[in-house]
C-alpha cells in the first residue's frame, strides 16, 4: 500500500467501496473580521460594563449601551462607513468617582430681530428659534429647551439660569473636555443683536479603568480596534494587550485606532512620549466631531482597506461625516507630527476629512535610539498576515505527517516531512501567494538565498526556520529635482 489513509483501516477484508473524505487540504483559510469599539455606556443601556458583547446595528448598540452614549455614537459612525464586518462592544460604565465636564452659554444681549441660532455641539446641530422681545433670562432658557429637544444624541445636558446655559457632558472623564461647542459652522448667521458668549467644555475627570484586558476580551481574535477612552493609562494597557497578543503562542494582533482634538504642541506632547507600534492615533486639530466618533470613523475606515490589502496606501481615504478646519491643513505642523507619532488628514475646501497618512505611535528602541521599523500602520498589519498565511498553510499540509531530516527514498504516499518539503512550502509560498497573487512582497531571490530551515536536533519534532521577508510599502512621497534650461545644449 502506498496511500496513507486516516480513516480506512489497513487491517480490513470485509467487502465494500470505502472511501474516506478529506478537506484538510481545501480550505483557503478566509474570515470575516471582528471589530471591537471600546467606550463608555450609561446606565440606561442591558449591557454588562466591562463585557464584550456582540452587537447587530447602531439600534442595537442603543439598547446595550444606551441611547446618547460614547458606544452608540461610536457604532453609527462606524456602520456609516462599513457595514460589513462583525461588530462588538466593550462598553465600561463611567469612573464613579469622575467629574463630568462642564461648558457655560452666556446670553450677553438680546435680538433686536426675530431668527434662528445655529448652535453646533460635536458637530451636531441644534437649531434655536429667537424672537425679539425676549430677555435674556428667556433666550438662555430657549437655548436649554432646544438643547434638551435635540436628543440623546447630543452629547450634552443643559439647565438655564439668570441668562447662563450650563451644558454638563452625559459621560464622567476627560472624553467630555473634548466636546466641541460653536455657532455657525456652515456659514449661518446670528440673529441680528443677539450676543452670546461661549465656555468651552472643561473640568472632566477620571476615566474608567481598563481592567484586565486578557480576561475581559477572551480567546477571540478581534483585527481592529476602535479606542473611544484614550486616556494615558487607557492606551498603556492596550499596548500591553496589543504586544501580548501578537506574540507567540496566541499569534491574533490587532490594530487599534484613536483621536486626539487640540493645537500642535498638545498633539506634540501627547504624541512624542508614546511608543506604540499597534496604535495609531489621528491628530483631528480642532474638528468638531467628537473624538470617539472619529475614532469609530478612522478604525472603519482603515481596516478595510487594511484587510483588503495591508501593503496599499491609506491616503485619500475618506472619513464621512467628519469635519474640519482648513487652518489644519499646516505641511510644517504635520510633517512635524509625523515624526512624533502622530497620523494625519488632509481637510478639503469643504470641510470634508480623509486620511493623510496613517502612522503607528512607535518611534524608537529601548535603549531610546530612533526606529522607524514599524512606522506606517501597515508594517504590522502585512507582518501578520505573512505569519497568518505561513501558519495556516503549514497546518493544512503538514499536521499528521511524520518528521525526517531528508527524504532518503521514502515511497510516495507517505506523509513525511523534511527539510526539503518545509523550504519547498515557504518558498512556493513567498513565490507565488504572497508576491504574485497578493503583491505583499519582493525579491524572491533575496528571500531564497538567506531562507535557514532545520530540523532541531534535540527535538526531531520540530522543525525551525528563519526567514527574512522584504515586504512591500505604501507609497505616499513622489520626489523630483527638476533642472530647466532655456536653451538646447551643444556638445
Amino acid at each position: 500500500m502506498t496511500i496513507s489513509f486516516n480513516e480506512v483501516p489497513a487491517a480490513l477484508r470485509y467487502p465494500g467501496a470505502y472511501i474516506e473524505i478529506d478537506g484538510s487540504q481545501a480550505g483557503l483559510s478566509s474570515d470575516l473580521p471582528a471589530v471591537l469599539l471600546v467606550g463608555q455606556k450609561l446606565p440606561t443601556g442591558t449591557a454588562a460594563a466591562g463585557e464584550v458583547v456582540r452587537i447587530s446595528s447602531p439600534e442595537d448598540a442603543k439598547t446595550k449601551a444606551g441611547a446618547g452614549s460614547m458606544i452608540a455614537q461610536m457604532a453609527a459612525a462606524y456602520r456609516k462607513k462599513d457595514p460589513t464586518f462583525d461588530l462588538f462592544i466593550l462598553p465600561y460604565a463611567d469612573n464613579p468617582a469622575g467629574v463630568q465636564a462642564t461648558g457655560t452659554i452666556t446670553v450677553t444681549a438680546v435680538a433686536t430681530a426675530n431668527g434662528t441660532l445655529a448652535l453646533y455641539l460635536a458637530q451636531k446641530l441644534v437649531s434655536v428659534g429667537i424672537a425679539t422681545g425676549q430677555s435674556v433670562d428667556q433666550i438662555a432658557s430657549a437655548i436649554a429647551q432646544a438643547i434638551t429637544d435635540a436628543g440623546a444624541d447630543i452629547p450634552v445636558t443643559a439647565v438655564a439660569a439668570a441668562g447662563v446655559v450650563t451644558l454638563k457632558a452625559r459621560h464622567k472623564g476627560s472624553c467630555g473636555n473634548n466636546i466641541d461647542m460653536r455657532l455657525n459652522w456652515f456659514g449661518e448667521s446670528t440673529p441680528q443683536g443677539l450676543s452670546l458668549t461661549l465656555s468651552a467644555m472643561a473640568g472632566g475627570a477620571g476615566d474608567p479603568a481598563p481592567g484586565d484586558l486578557p480576561s475581559i476580551i477572551g480567546k477571540r481574535w478581534f483585527r481592529y480596534v476602535s479606542l473611544g477612552i484614550n486616556d494615558a493609562a487607557t492606551l498603556a494597557a492596550w499596548h500591553t494587550e496589543s504586544q501580548r497578543r501578537y506574540a507567540v503562542p496566541i499569534q491574533a494582533g490587532f490594530r487599534a485606532f484613536t483621536a486626539f482634538r487640540g493645537d500642535y504642541a498638545a498633539a506634540a506632547a501627547y504624541g512624542e512620549i508614546k511608543n506604540f507600534e499597534h496604535i495609531a492615533s489621528l491628530w483631528i486639530g480642532f474638528s468638531p466631531k467628537s473624538t470617539w466618533e472619529v475614532a469609530a470613523t478612522l478604525a472603519a475606515a482603515a481596516s478595510v482597506s487594511l484587510y483588503n490589502n495591508p501593503v496599499t496606501s491609506l491616503e485619500g481615504i475618506t472619513l464621512p461625516d467628519v469635519k474640519g478646519e482648513q487652518s489644519y491643513n499646516d505641511f510644517t505642523q504635520g510633517n512635524s507630527l509625523l515624526f512624533k507619532g502622530m497620523s494625519v488628514m488632509e481637510v478639503g475646501s469643504d470641510g470634508s476629512c480623509s486620511i493623510k497618512r496613517l502612522i503607528s505611535m512607535y518611534q524608537r528602541r529601548s535603549d531610546g535610539s530612533a526606529d522607524d521599523a514599524f512606522l506606517d500602520i501597515n508594517v504590522a498589519e502585512v507582518m501578520e498576515r505573512i505569519r497568518y498565511e505561513q501558519r495556516m498553510g503549514a497546518i493544512k499540509r503538514f499536521r499528521g505527517s511524520t518528521a525526517a531530516k531528508t527524504n532518503e527514498g521514502y515511497r510516495p504516499g507517505l506523509k513525511i516531512t523534511t527539510e526539503d518539503s518545509v523550504r519547498a512550502y515557504l518558498l512556493s509560498l513567498y513565490k507565488n501567494r504572497l508576491m504574485q497573487e497578493l503583491g505583499w512582497v519582493q525579491a524572491y531571490a533575496y528571500y531564497k538565498g538567506t531562507l535557514v530551515v532545520e530540523q532541531d536536533p534535540d527535538n526531531p519534532s520540530r522543525f525551525s526556520f528563519k526567514d527574512d521577508p522584504v515586504i512591500n510599502a505604501p507609497f505616499y512621497i513622489l520626489a523630483g529635482r527638476s533642472a530647466f534650461r532655456k536653451a538646447v545644449p551643444t556638445y
